[in-house]
């Protein structure tokens, strides 16, 4: 029996937006055998384009049950059946974390049409669910809509369904996407099993325990699973790595964040054998932001322990601190600027204030992407559990540790944040790994001191 199911949500994202619609059509493959469809009151406002796509409104949903209110139908009309939607991962991923939200552990079989439509329908040249339908025939009514798109999806599953292919792609499609016949060959399918779709670091062993790979990732079941998709490749080193590993562990971490930090600390102490090495290397030198008598910024070499201006960033040798100074240099384009300098400086005249500005901004501006934008500040993000978040602390520009808390029972004030991290290591590696983040997460929450 099949669930086909579609959601119609505030938004794009299951860590923040919240379901508006949903319907579910229980399905035996050949005709429908129960419908149920809602609206929801998600609590919190309709995105405009939400609303323009799909016209419901705030207005609308005012009235409406509560996601917790209906939670228990969904529950039993998904039980023991295969869920199904036009893109599965959105779907399955904004109702895994509405459940999330209510403490429970969501996990059902998945079908995704979309790529049954490739595999057994190929050639057409879009699959999104309206250029399908359309190539193939299928009325939707009321597109955009929870119960219109379902029963769309639930008729392109019939057809799908009478393909001679249709049956083995389906078989993979339910053993997690992957192909048994590329598993290693001492893996059981129970590892990948076992899985969950949140993030945290998985780690490949061997028959002893020993780590041989390690990874922090957003979605471990889905790292795990496009790692053993690909054919084994002719390369040795992958070979063995198959040969050796016998199970697949896991830490959970909350976000991608902290999973990546947690990842390069268990790379530093165990080594494995597959991961890039790690060098550890204790810091001997460090980049130092410093001002000449003119007011000129400077940025210089020196050993750690001389006092020279403000640390910009520390390193576990003279050469590659000097390594990369001359890559800010190069990237910041610095040459041209220290030349006006020193004709200033050769000429023995004073700097205008204007052409001090701006120099000391464009270095400034040079070692701003390695640096953070304040030098003291925890990052907050999800926790483990529903209800914690995470805290990632820096300060004077040092990775100081993470750990998490209730804010329901801890105020996130930086003096309460400071008791709960778990010292850990700062290294130049680090440092790469947080700005990473902070680049490419424009909304990170951040509570500086």
């Amino acid at each position: 029996m099949y669930a086909i199911i579609d959601v119609e949500t505030t938004g794009g994202s299951p860590a923040t937006d919240r379901v508006i619609e949903i319907a579910v059509i229980v399905h035996d493959g050949q005709r429908t055998v129960e419908s149920y469809s809602t609206l929801l009151n998600p609590k919190r406002p309709i995105d405009p384009y939400v609303t323009k796509l799909t016209g419901i409104t705030d207005e609308m949903v005012k009235k409406s049950p509560t996601f917790q209110d209906i939670h228990q139908k969904i529950l039993e009309l998904t039980h023991e059946n295969i869920f199904v939607a036009h893109n599965v991962k959105f779907d399955f991923g904004m109702l895994r974390q509405e459940f999330k939200r209510l403490g429970i552990d969501f996990n059902r079989k998945q079908l995704d049409t979309v790529n049954l439509a490739r595999k057994t329908i190929p050639g057409f040249n879009s699959y999104s669910l309206g250029n399908i339908c359309d190539s193939l025939g299928i009325q939707i009514e009321n597109r955009h809509r929870a119960l219109g798109d379902a029963e769309a999806t639930a008729k392109l599953l019939e057809i799908v369904l009478t393909k001679n292919t249709a049956a083995k792609y389906i078989e993979i499609e339910l053993n997690h996407g992957i192909d048994i016949d590329l598993l290693p060959p001492y893996l059981s399918k129970a590892e990948i099993e076992k899985l969950p779709e949140d993030a945290g670091v998985f780690y490949y062993k061997d028959e002893v325990g020993r780590i041989l790979y390690l990874e922090g990732v957003k979605n471990i079941r889905k790292k795990v699973i496009n790692y053993f998709s690909a054919p084994v490749s002719t390369a040795p080193e992958k070979t063995r790595l198959f040969e050796l590993i016998r199970n697949i562990d896991y830490e959970l971490s909350g976000n991608e964040l902290v999973a990546k930090l947690i990842a390069h600390r268990d790379a530093r102490q165990h080594q494995p054998e597959f991961n890039k090495k790690i060098k550890i290397l204790p810091t001997t030198h460090a980049i130092f932001l410093q001002y000449d008598e003119q007011g000129f910024a400077q940025l210089k070499v020196h050993d750690i322990h001389e006092p020279a201006g403000d640390i910009v960033l520390r390193f576990g040798s003279k050469p590659t601190a000097n390594k990369v100074l001359a890559k800010i240099n190069k990237e910041g384009g610095l040459h041209s600027w220290y030349a006006v300098r020193a004709k200033l400086l050769e000429a023995g005249t004073a700097p205008e204030i204007k052409t001090l500005r701006n120099y000391n901004r464009v270095v400034e501006k040079a070692i701003g992407r390695y640096l953070y934008r304040q030098p003291n500040f925890f990052i907050i993000a999800e926790g483990i559990h529903p209800e914690s978040l995470s805290a990632v602390m820096i300060e004077a520009n040092q990775y100081k540790g993470f750990g998490y808390f209730d804010p329901e029972l801890t105020p996130a004030t930086p003096e309460n944040l400071r008791e709960i991290i778990k010292p850990a290591e700062d290294d130049f590696d680090t440092q790469k790994i947080i700005r990473n983040h902070l680049r490419k997460t424009k909304k990170a929450k951040i509570i500086a001191y």
